[in-house]
């Protein structure tokens, strides 16, 4: 070069979380084809789908900032805590009612209002009845929408009003016809001594039956007449966009998180109706998988919404573009001349392989995971100008680590006991293992997990504890469920028989089955986290 760089402790390619990466970001963005699909109002996808670094909350800011009409949903605005706190929602819930419906109405209706607001530019209770009127003027004299009208009328002039505001009103009416009904139930759960504990199964289906009237159906065929009275009023040829994202925070409690996001994803294929709508959801890979095992029901089956989905993945050609141009942007202000490729500053080859693919093969092929790992080597080679070998394997340790904790991290809603599988699998201090070697520590990795307090939701605590009753008999289903569970999560291939390859989720189907493994079964943990359990494989 010419005009050689000089690498600096913290000048990195940025921070690979889009929420904090605006000098990057918007300059650097890559178009791959996940992102046309989220832009084009005709296409099914609804849902970015992803782990987390993968880019989904990227593609969303990315496609509000380019459109000419967007709006943001913040969870944390909606005020759903109101909803989890409500006494009579949360003794139905203890219960076993189903709430279903109720959450696709409230989602509906929050819907319903930032397309109107942002179609019409509503900021005002008149604006918001002048809206209404030419909706009353056009569907009058249809004796069909006449339950939706009246939906109109009752929220016409409320339409602009904060958005927490509309979730309470919603949540009261619903709540003093609770009371009108079950109030000297609702007033015993209040008063504690787990009284819903004490209700019998016949008590308690009576209850339901009771209330099932008030949480019906009805207020949804309301709004869903409003959707398509909606769909109608395309005169414009104009976009409109819709973004939900932070879900896979603690934006509401958990006891009710995992049914409100199914609600969300049961009410969304009515908006499509709204051809010049489009309503983008970012959805963590592992806040899917806990939906899925919160909310399993024959009605919520993960195939009815795979048309919704959207799953990103991206390619080497893809992920080193990402890297070129964002190493490109962080040179730039300070030199000029040449653009910059990643072999400038890189070394050429560690071992056989080049100095990209060594490293790729060290991530979940994310652009958060590459782009944390270039930096690390640029904190490593302070003062020079370019990363030599040794640099990068340093680099390689606290990477390794980092991306452990962060596996851990990442799935602990799913699997709170995945650190110590992590130690199970490991405990050979091999990277490859045949499923049969690890039987024998079966015994000991249950009792320690099995004698821990149990947290809300952890399905290995459950398999420890059928190993409790039933004994070595299943010794081999635990290490094969275990080995599943990994896969999930991308800590480990799977060799399911000898004549196989090894399969990883981040490049092949995303679940393996444990009924599939066998004796003849191998796993072997992931390169990305060979040096934090000491593992590297140096040849």
């Amino acid at each position: 070069m010419t005009n050689p760089v000089v690498l600096r402790r913290g000048a990195g390619i940025g921070t690979g979380n889009a929420e904090t990466d605006d000098e990057f970001l918007f300059d650097c963005f890559v178009e791959y084809p996940p992102v046309e699909d989220c832009r084009r109002l005709n296409s099914p996808t609804m849902v970015v789908a992803g782990r987390t670094g993968s880019g989904k909350t990227a593609i969303l800011r990315y496609l509000e900032n380019e459109a000419r009409h967007s709006s943001a949903i913040d969870p944390f605005e909606m005020s759903m805590s109101y909803v989890s706190n409500s006494d009579a929602l949360r003794f139905l819930n203890v219960i076993g009612a189903d709430l279903d419906l109720f959450f696709q109405v409230l989602w509906k209706h929050v819907l319903c209002i930032e397309y109107i607001r942002l179609r019409w530019d509503v900021n005002s209770g008149d604006k918001s009845r002048n809206i209404f009127a030419k909706l009353f003027d056009g569907f009058s004299k249809d004796e069909r929408k006449q339950k939706s009208l009246d939906y109109i009328r009752e929220w016409e002039g409320k339409f602009w009003i904060t958005m927490d505001q509309n979730i309470k009103e919603v949540t009261e009416t619903v709540e003093r016809k609770l009371k009108a009904e079950i109030g000297g139930e609702i007033e015993k759960f209040k008063a504690g001594g787990q009284y819903d504990k004490r209700l019998s199964r016949e008590k308690k289906s009576e209850i339901i039956a009771r209330t099932r009237k008030i949480i019906s159906s009805d207020q949804l065929s309301e709004l869903h007449g409003v959707i398509e009275m909606l769909a109608t009023q395309n005169s414009d040829a104009g976009s409109y966009y819709l973004t939900i994202d932070k879900l896979d925070e603690r934006w509401v409690d958990d006891s009710v998180r995992f049914r409100m996001i199914k609600g969300l994803m049961e009410s969304l294929k009515t908006f499509r109706r709204i051809k010049n709508l489009k309503i983008l959801v970012a959805l963590r890979e592992d806040v899917l998988e806990r939906v899925v095992q919160e909310t399993a029901d024959i009605s919520f089956q993960r195939e009815k919404f795979e048309d919704l989905l959207v799953r990103l993945k991206w390619t080497r050609s893809e992920l080193k573009q990402l890297v070129e141009k964002r190493l490109n942007a962080l040179f730039k202000r300070q030199y000029t001349g040449s653009l910059i490729g990643f072999t400038d500053i890189f070394p050429a080859k560690i071992g056989a392989k080049e100095t990209f693919d060594w490293m790729l093969e060290r991530t979940l092929m994310r652009p958060r995971d590459i782009i944390a790992f270039v930096n690390e080597c640029i904190d490593g080679a302070n003062g020079r100008t370019n990363i030599p070998v040794n640099t990068v394997r340093k680099s390689e340790v606290d990477f390794a680590r980092k991306r452990r904790d962060a596996l851990v991290q990442e799935w602990k809603s799913s699997y709170p006991s995945l650190d110590a599988v992590l130690d199970f699998v490991t405990s050979r201090r091999k990277s490859g293992v045949d499923l049969i070697e690890l039987i024998d520590r079966v015994d000991d990795f249950c009792t320690k997990a099995w004698t821990k307090e149990k947290v809300a939701h952890d399905p290995v605590w459950e398999l420890c504890n059928r190993y409790a009753e039933d004994g070595r008999k299943i010794a081999f289903d635990v290490v094969a469920e275990l080995a599943a569970i990994l896969y999930r999560v991308g800590g480990v291939g799977i060799k399911i028989s000898p004549q196989d390859r090894f399969f990883f989720a981040h490049i092949d189907q995303p679940l393996i089955s444990a009924q599939v493994l066998s004796a003849n079964s191998k796993i072997r943990l992931h390169p990305m986290l060979h040096a934090a359990y000491n593992l590297q494989d140096r040849s």
